[in-house]
């Protein structure tokens, strides 16, 4: 079973699944993401620092998906500590279903200019 811990923020959704190779894995994200989408918040972060493995091609299109909805609704899906094969893996998709990749939770992506910005605490 894929783990993954919620986390409402002030700004922002927080999702941190750890990796499983097991069968519900891709309904567990998909139903995390669907709780994280009912929510106010204008963005959902997933943090993949967990994750040590490929994404699953299943995970990849459920995540597409979200974010492309999100996109539809002026919200965004938003990735950080993703490894190397994860964003290989979405810059071969269009840009337009494609998240936003930033590398730290700490980062900012500017949904006009597609940079990102990093905030200071």
């Amino acid at each position: 079973m894929l783990h993954i811990h919620r986390d409402p923020l002030p700004d922002r959704f927080l999702l941190i699944p750890a990796s499983d190779s097991s069968e519900s894995a891709e309904l567990d994200l998909s139903r995390s993401l669907h709780r994280a989408s009912r929510s106010d918040k204008p963005s959902i972060w997933l943090d993949c620092s967990l994750i040590t493995d490929q994404l699953s091609e299943d995970a990849i299109d459920i995540l597409l998906a979200y974010s492309f909805m999100l996109r539809q609704q002026g919200r965004q899906l938003v990735l950080c500590h993703a490894n190397e094969a994860i964003q290989a893996e979405f810059a071969r998709h269009d840009e337009a279903s494609q998240p936003s990749i930033v590398s730290t939770l700490l980062d900012q992506p500017d949904t006009e200019s597609g940079q990102v910005h990093h905030i200071s605490l």
